[in-house]
């Protein structure tokens, strides 16, 4: 079966980022407007396309997934999610406004915390 590709994905080069704002702040808070209005387009694009497919097939609607509850395997995969999204939103400030002293630190911190948790 042939993988499906996201062709309106982009990916964007590492390196310096444009600048649009004259404060640092402020251009970190743009940019992390629109990470967060990324996420909500495709969580958006998901929930439909699952909306759909249900219908078609006569499945499940809104007031059985009110009831839902997951198990410890779901739970586990959303707080992944959870994780990277929470990155990928918030991690523009960090690496924009975060002196890199504060940002290693940081690093050395989290992996001593995924140690120990481990």
């Amino acid at each position: 079966m042939a993988q499906r590709q996201n062709l309106d994905r982009v990916q964007r080069p590492l390196g310096s980022q444009p600048v649009f704002h004259d404060e640092a702040t402020v251009d970190a808070l743009s940019a992390m407007v629109l990470a967060l209005l990324g996420e909500v387009v495709v969580l958006r694009d998901r929930l439909d396309a699952n909306e759909r497919l249900s219908a078609e097939r006569g499945g499940h609607g809104p007031a059985d997934v009110n009831r839902y509850l997951p198990d410890d395997a779901a739970m586990a995969a959303r707080a992944d999610h959870r994780n990277a999204a929470y990155d990928r939103v918030l991690g523009v400030a960090r690496d924009r406004l975060m002196p890199e002293a504060l940002h290693q630190q940081q690093r050395d911190y989290d992996q001593i915390l995924a140690d120990v948790t481990r």
